[in-house]
């Protein structure tokens, strides 16, 4: 399910286009969108051996990144979120001196979110689907992308009529390739992978806390 490895973060570039998607549907009049910066805990996640019953578990650690919400009905928005985790895997690949293998870990995704009814406080289901990162440290380790899927929930509490809170846990589920060597290094003489991994579902979970902010056109 790979779509191959890509040699460019998403961070920069995706935090950019959905700050500009912000900015463009607040000028468009009959339109409504929320921009939320969060930050957060994840944890889980973790690579089975290819051969043998060994996990390379990921650690658990801080998370970060943006949510772009459009509204569509009173109950209902597109989502775009980026997400992104720089954590640690354990296991001693052969081209670093360190037992842990630094990684960072991105979501790309579209989808959508479905709130209840209220005006101050607002529970809310999510679910959305696009691409993992996978971005090994070492200098000349190749990065990998599957495709993922995440579903989530939590509560949004508004403040103003331009900002609010959204509290929230959601769980990220990634579709690994099947007998696959991932985060390989090649150069002069030399090919190396860190892992190979037999085909699984790489499971993780984050609890992340936002502030949001409302773009408004009208109040203006």
């Amino acid at each position: 399910m790979t779509l191959g490895r890509i040699t460019t973060a998403f961070g920069a570039p995706a935090v950019a286009c959905i700050c500009g998607m912000g900015v463009a549907v607040a000028q468009d009049g009959p339109f409504r969108a929320e921009l939320t910066p969060f930050a957060g805990y994840r944890v889980g996640g973790e690579f089975k051996e290819e051969a043998g019953d060994r996990k390379y578990e990921l650690n658990e650690s801080n998370a970060y990144g943006i949510i772009l919400n459009i509204r569509e009905y009173s109950d209902a928005q597109w989502e775009v979120l980026y997400a992104r985790q720089s954590t640690e895997v354990e296991t001693q690949a052969p081209f670093t001196d360190e037992p842990a293998l630094g990684l960072d870990v991105e979501y790309l995704h579209f989808g959508g979110t479905y709130l209840s009814g209220g005006s101050d406080t607002r529970a809310f289901v999510a679910g959305t689907i696009g691409l993992s990162r996978f971005d090994p440290q070492p200098p000349g380790a190749s990065a990998e992308s599957y495709f993922s899927a995440s579903i989530g929930g939590g509560v949004q509490l508004r403040a103003t009529k331009r900002l609010g809170f959204r509290l929230e846990g959601r769980v990220f589920t990634t579709l690994v390739d099947e007998d696959s060597n991932i985060f390989c290094r090649s150069g002069a003489g030399t090919n190396f992978c860190a892992i190979q991994v037999d085909g699984s579902l790489f499971t993780q979970w984050e609890l992340r806390a936002g502030l949001v902010y409302r773009f408004m056109p009208d109040l203006d």
